[in-house]
């Protein structure tokens, strides 16, 4: 009975996810286009960044039995790695938490991109880029129940732990969003009441 409730939930979100991916915001795309070529459309990008994290697994997918091939010598490796922790191999007997996180990060980011003003640029590439890495990531561990990591380089007698496209999106995404954050965003709110400030009088 507990395992049909599950199903029946998961079915549900993702026919939810479904609708919205293939009917609702491809609309919401057409509607708003002018808007989205003005200014970077956090969804659009993100479904970008996916696609281009999806290519690059399903080519290990196919070539896994090849791997893993040297690049540069005592450097970097391509491999092929089953990761069934969060990033870099961590808490490796997680399941549920690292896909219900994702999902709540996806949606909070979603939600929010929808009502982020034109001009925060630097913002609206960086949840792109967690929003992206986060479905990549997601989709392999609702698909296969583990993530797929390639990208393995060395430091000497040190492995760096391996990772994939979707990490690294994740991880310029976070510190683009920190420098935008502790940054940038102090400069913006010291012009901005400088200019409400009134001007003096003779």
């Amino acid at each position: 009975m507990k395992s049909l409730k599950n199903l029946m939930a998961w079915t549900i979100t993702i026919l939810i996810s479904g609708i919205f991916t293939i009917v609702i915001y491809p609309l919401h795309l057409i509607r708003n286009l002018g808007y989205h070529l003005r200014s970077p459309s956090v969804l659009l990008y993100a479904a970008i960044f996916f696609v281009l994290d999806r290519f690059t697994k399903l080519v290990i997918l196919n070539n896994s039995h090849l791997l893993p091939v040297k690049v540069v010598d005592e450097f970097f490796t391509i491999t092929y790695v089953k990761n069934p922790g969060v990033a870099f191999g961590w808490f490796p007997d997680w399941r549920l938490p690292p896909i219900v996180m994702a999902l709540s990060m996806i949606v909070i980011i979603a939600y929010y991109s929808l009502k982020l003003p034109e001009e925060e640029r630097l913002t609206r590439w960086s949840l792109a880029l967690l929003v992206g890495g986060a479905i990549g990531n997601l989709y392999d561990r609702i698909i296969y129940g583990f993530v797929i990591d390639f990208f393995l380089f060395h430091f000497g007698s040190f492995d760096f732990p391996v990772f994939n496209v979707a990490d690294v999106a994740i991880d310029f995404g976070v510190f683009m969003l920190f420098v935008d954050i502790f940054f940038l965003s102090p400069d913006e709110d010291s012009e901005n009441k400088d200019q409400l400030q009134p001007a003096p009088t003779a």
